[in-house]
């Protein structure tokens, strides 16, 4: 077998070069996965291009955790998988001993890994594995489309804390690719209506396609008096996707009495509320819950076998939402490129 593979390797802050690697070594419980396509996630631009490695992780560091690909080899104590096998990887490595790794709560382990962010990732020809990461891909369910399965799992995390009822009526702050992800689950959860509040209208138009039944350009009208019109007085569930603290008060705001408010994006800033939110979480009685990540017991979870089984019959769908698809080669251009904003963008693929 080769020795050598070609991998785009962040060596420092704005410092990604494709270069020949070694291909790694596999324990006898691990497989090396030949990774077909892996997504560019929003946290791969500030740990890229702005801020850099935090804790003790160091340089040079191969990105990439949302990835699809097939089996290359396994380890000798590896029985279910087999060479050839088409997967998807849960990249979260959780520490195992804590007390929420013990309660199945593994993304909220304190002391937990990512493929890609830690360890070596999926921005190469090969990436290791060990085998309780791997998911079988269903007959039919493309490596283009699996590549898509880890944010999907994130969407439908946030969705399910909302305890949607058949006819809620359900706001999406933020259409990006989470954003469009919640939009579907939505929809499959039983909501009535979903309505969709970004300031771009090219995202607003594929909410629309993606299940949307109405959409909001924020930017350009009082988003909070328009949702209350079409709402008739507020939403059951408003889900926050943007991770901006403008958007976190505004679906305080936007939330009937009784209503339920989940965080999905962070925004890394404070989040000051004016006395009116403030005063309608007490006398709307809402409910607010955050989310994190998307793996629960067994692992990686509900969120990971509901996405396979819903993506393979079609039910959600990512093609739609890829704005490009590059190569190894462009992946640093396309990194500096997103992270300035010299480039209009929305869920961006490496073909590998």
């Amino acid at each position: 077998m080769l020795k050598k593979m070609k991998a785009s390797v962040l060596h420092g802050i704005a410092e990604v070069k494709c270069e020949m690697v070694d291909i790694p070594e596999i324990d006898v419980d691990e497989v090396l996965v030949n990774v077909k396509y892996a997504g560019i996630c929003g946290s791969d631009l500030p740990r890229a291009m702005i801020s850099g490695l935090s804790g003790t992780t160091k340089y040079p560091l191969i990105l990439g955790h949302e990835f699809s690909g097939q089996i290359a080899k396994v380890g000798e104590k590896v029985t279910a998988f087999k060479i050839g096998d088409k997967v998807a990887v849960a990249p979260l490595v959780p520490c195992g001993h804590c007390e929420y790794c013990k309660s199945g709560n593994y993304g909220l382990c304190g002391d937990y890994q990512i493929i890609g962010t830690r360890v070596n990732g999926a921005f190469a020809e090969f990436v290791k594995v060990k085998s309780g990461h791997l998911l079988k891909l269903p007959e039919g369910l493309d490596y283009e489309t699996a590549a898509g399965i880890e944010p999907s799992t994130i969407a439908y995390h946030g969705v399910a804390k909302a305890d949607i009822k058949v006819g809620d009526q359900v706001v999406i702050l933020g259409c990006g690719p989470i954003g469009q992800f919640a939009i579907q689950w939505a929809k499959i959860f039983g909501a009535s209506k979903v309505i969709a509040v970004d300031i771009f209208n090219d995202k607003l138009e594929l909410a629309k396609k993606l299940g949307a039944t109405d959409s909001v350009n924020a930017k350009e009208v009082d988003a909070i008096a328009v949702i209350k019109e079409i709402t008739n007085g507020g939403a059951d569930v408003v889900i926050e996707t943007a991770g901006s603290r403008f958007t976190q008060e505004q679906s305080l705001m936007i939330a009937k009495k009784k209503g339920t408010v989940v965080f999905v994006g962070i925004s890394h800033a404070e989040l000051p509320l004016s006395a009116t939110a403030a005063e309608n979480i007490l006398r709307g009685e809402l409910t607010i819950k955050g989310s994190w990540n998307s793996y629960t017991q067994p692992y990686p979870g509900r969120a990971w076998t509901a996405t396979l089984e819903f993506m393979s019959k079609g039910e959600i769908v990512f093609k739609p939402m890829l704005s490009h698809i590059i190569s190894l080669e462009e992946l640093g251009e396309y990194l500096q490129k997103m992270a300035k904003r010299e480039i209009e963008f929305n869920k961006v693929l490496v073909k590998i």
